[in-house]
């Protein structure tokens, strides 16, 4: 009969998954703190310390994150806090990223100043339109008021 040893246990599935699974996470969130993702999306543009990041990097779902491996949310956690950038994220293509976010912004932020001041020619435009009808009104009343401020002449009789 064979003996089977104490000191390895064999692991049923489930714990093998569970521990690969913890493997895999533990190497996505070194590489992800190092700037050196593997996933292709985050290669292309800058990214925070995320469980979804995590998640994609390691190509697992969250829900596994967030139910079985609830000691890499604390990591994950304690990763962010200490603020390490990576290299990479100093690199010039982020800034270059990040000037043309800002460049959009003052775009939408010119469009609206230019809506803003047609807004206010036009109103300009309208009230100096208002201005010049009041003054002819105006003119006209004026001259009504002198016409009938005139004494009319009386007839003149004949002299006698």
């Amino acid at each position: 009969m064979a003996r089977k040893s104490r000191e390895t246990p064999e692991l049923t599935p489930h714990e093998k998954r569970l521990r690969n699974t913890g493997r895999k996470l533990r190497d996505a969130l070194e590489r992800l703190v190092k700037g050196l993702p593997t996933h292709p999306d985050l290669q292309k543009r800058a990214y925070g310390l995320t469980i979804a990041t995590l998640a994609r990097e390691a190509r697992v779902g969250r829900n596994a994150i967030y139910t079985n491996h609830r000691s890499m949310i604390d990591e994950l956690r304690r990763a962010r806090e200490r603020k390490i950038i990576p290299d990479k994220l100093v690199a010039w293509e982020d800034k270059l990223i990040q000037q043309r976010a800002l460049i959009q912004v003052l775009q939408l932020e010119e469009r609206r100043m230019m809506t803003e001041n047609a807004v206010l020619l036009k109103r300009i435009l309208d009230a100096e339109a208002e201005l010049e009808r009041q003054k002819r009104h105006n003119a006209r009343l004026i001259a009504e008021r002198d016409r009938a401020a005139k004494p009319i002449p009386l007839p003149r009789g004949p002299k006698s």
